[in-house]
C-alpha cells in the first residue's frame, strides 16, 4: 500500500515538473473540488506551495458542513494530473481537480478516501461497471469498458442591468427564443466560452439560443463519464466567469418564470468496450432491427425502473420540481421511445453505430458526479437483473399518459425514495445517501416555511 502511494506521488511529481517546464509563466494553482451539493470549491496555492506531489489541505468542516466534526476536519486534496490545465483567462494560473481524502495517521501511510467525495464515488461506480460488463460477457473478451456521457447544458445569460431578482415576475419573457441569432454581446460571450472549453480539452460543439428569453445551450461533447463530470463543473465555471467579464450574469436555475420553459441538462449515454483492439459501442447490435443491443435495452430498462429513486440526485434542488411539472416541456412520465421529446428516455441514432439513450430529466444545478453515478448505477442494475425493456411508447405523453408512472413531484418525495433505495445504497454507500437526505430535507423544510409572492397574492 505504501509503495503504491509512493508510485502515485512520483507520477504526480513528474507530471507537474513537465507542466511547469512547458508553462513557465505559472505562478498559481487553483486546486478545485466539488462539494456534496454540487458547488465548486477551490483553494489557490503558489507554484512553490503545491510541492512536488501537488497535495494540499482544506478545512473539511467548512467545505462539507456539519457532516464533518470540527475535531476531524483536516482533509487532504490529491490532484488528478489528467485534469491539469492552464486557466484560459489567466496566463499565470493553472487549475487541477482534486479528490478528497482523510490525512494519513503515519508518515508514508496510504490516504483513506473520504466517503463524501462525490468524484471518488463516481470512480467506484465506474469500476463496478467495468467488472460487471466483463463478467457478464466473457466470450466477448472486452479489454476496456467506458461509460460515455454527453450533457447538454442550458443556462441563462442575463444583462448585468437586468433586474434578476424579479425575473419570476417578468411578463415579457417568451418561449420564442429558440435558434434566434444572439445579440452581439451574447454571441461573443458564447464564442469565448467555446474557445475556452477547447483550452481545457473539452470537445467544442455547437451553441445556440434556447426556447425561453435569455436562455442558451452549449454542449461539451461525449466522453468518459469521469472526464465529462469534471468537464461539466469546469464548463459551468467558464460560463459564469466569461459572462461576468462581458457584463452578463449566468444562471443555471432550473425554473425562473412560470410562463416559459426551464433549464435542463439532458444527458446522452452509452457504453463502449475495446474488443480485439477496436472500440465499439456496446449499445449497438447490427442483428437487431433497431440496432439496439440487448445490453442497451437492459440499461434503458434499468433507467426506467429506478427513475424515481435517482431523481433527487439528478434534480437536487427544491426549484427543480417547478420545472418537472406535468404538461410542461420537461418529461415527467417514466417512459421511453425513439426521438419522442415527451418521453423520459429518448433513443437516438436508431439502427446506427451511434445508438444511445438520452435521459431528459436532469437539470444543471445537480452535482454531476452524483447524478451521473446514479444514472449509471440504475442502468447497470438493469443489466445485472436482466430486465426486459417495454415497447416504445409513441404517445404524446404530455397529454396522453394513462397507465404511465410519474416522477416524484417535489424534493421531499424524491429524497424519501432515494433514502429507501437499496440499489443506490449498495452502489454509493450509506454515508452519501444519508447525508444527501439530511441536507436535502433541511432545504425542503426551509422551502416549505417560506412565504412567496404567489402565496400572498393567492391567500392574503
Amino acid at each position: 500500500m505504501k509503495k503504491a502511494g509512493a508510485k502515485e506521488a512520483n507520477n504526480r511529481k513528474t507530471v507537474f515538473a513537465d507542466f511547469f517546464e512547458k508553462n513557465k509563466n505559472v505562478e498559481f494553482m487553483r486546486c478545485q473540488l466539488t462539494d456534496i451539493a454540487g458547488n465548486l470549491r477551490e483553494v489557490t496555492v503558489t507554484k512553490e506551495q503545491i510541492g512536488s506531489t501537488g497535495i494540499t489541505t482544506v478545512d473539511g468542516s467548512s467545505v462539507f458542513g456539519k457532516i464533518i466534526p470540527p475535531t476531524e476536519s483536516d482533509m487532504v486534496l490529491v490532484p488528478d494530473t489528467s485534469t491539469l490545465f492552464m486557466v484560459p483567462w489567466s496566463p499565470d494560473t493553472a487549475q487541477v481537480i482534486c479528490d478528497v481524502f482523510h490525512p494519513a495517521e503515519k508518515e508514508g501511510d496510504t490516504l483513506k478516501p473520504f466517503k463524501g467525495c462525490s468524484r471518488g464515488i463516481l470512480k467506484q461506480v465506474v469500476k463496478k461497471m467495468e467488472n460487471l460488463i466483463k463478467r457478464q460477457h466473457p466470450k466477448m473478451k472486452i479489454s476496456r469498458v467506458k461509460a460515455l456521457f454527453a450533457p447538454e447544458l442550458e443556462f441563462l445569460l442575463l444583462p448585468a442591468e437586468y433586474d434578476a431578482s424579479n425575473i419570476h415576475l417578468d411578463p415579457n419573457l417568451k418561449n420564442d427564443h429558440y435558434f434566434v441569432p444572439p445579440e452581439s454581446r451574447v454571441n461573443e460571450t458564447l464564442k469565448t466560452i467555446t474557445r475556452h472549453l477547447g483550452v481545457v480539452a473539452l470537445k467544442k460543439e455547437k451553441f445556440h439560443t434556447e426556447v425561453a428569453t435569455y436562455q442558451c445551450e452549449i454542449g461539451i461533447g461525449h466522453g468518459n463519464v469521469l472526464r465529462i463530470a469534471d468537464g461539466t463543473m469546469t464548463a459551468k465555471d467558464i460560463i459564469s466567469t466569461v459572462a461576468e467579464k462581458n457584463s452578463l450574469r449566468a444562471s443555471f436555475i432550473p425554473k425562473f418564470n412560470q410562463n416559459v420553459n426551464g433549464s435542463g441538462m439532458h444527458v446522452h449515454i452509452n457504453i463502449s468496450g475495446v474488443i480485439d483492439g477496436k472500440e465499439v459501442n456496446l449499445f449497438y447490435d447490427p442483428r437487431k432491427p433497431d440496432g439496439l443491443s440487448d445490453l442497451g435495452k437492459k440499461f434503458i430498462a434499468g433507467l426506467l425502473k429506478y427513475a424515481d429513486e435517482v431523481t433527487s440526485l439528478t434534480n437536487s434542488t427544491t426549484i427543480s420540481y417547478k420545472r418537472l411539472v406535468p404538461g410542461a416541456e420537461a418529461p415527467t412520465r417514466i417512459s421511453w421511445d425513439w426521438l419522442n421529446r415527451t418521453a423520459l428516455c429518448r433513443g437516438h441514432s436508431k439502427g446506427t453505430t451511434k445508438v444511445r439513450v438520452e435521459y431528459r430529466a436532469p437539470d444543471p444545478m445537480c452535482n454531476p458526479y452524483l447524478g451521473f453515478s446514479a444514472l449509471l448505477l440504475a442502468g447497470l442494475a438493469g443489466i445485472e437483473q436482466n430486465l426486459k425493456l417495454s415497447p416504445p411508447d409513441k404517445r404524446n405523453l404530455y397529454h396522453d399518459h394513462d397507465g404511465v408512472e410519474e416522477l416524484p413531484g417535489n424534493l421531499a418525495e424524491a429524497l424519501l425514495l432515494t433514502q429507501k433505495s437499496k440499489m443506490l445504497r449498495k452502489g454509493m454507500g450509506d454515508f452519501i445517501i444519508d447525508t444527501l437526505f439530511m441536507l436535502g430535507m433541511k432545504n425542503w423544510r426551509e422551502h416549505s416555511q417560506s412565504v412567496t409572492d404567489w402565496d400572498i397574492k393567492k391567500y392574503l
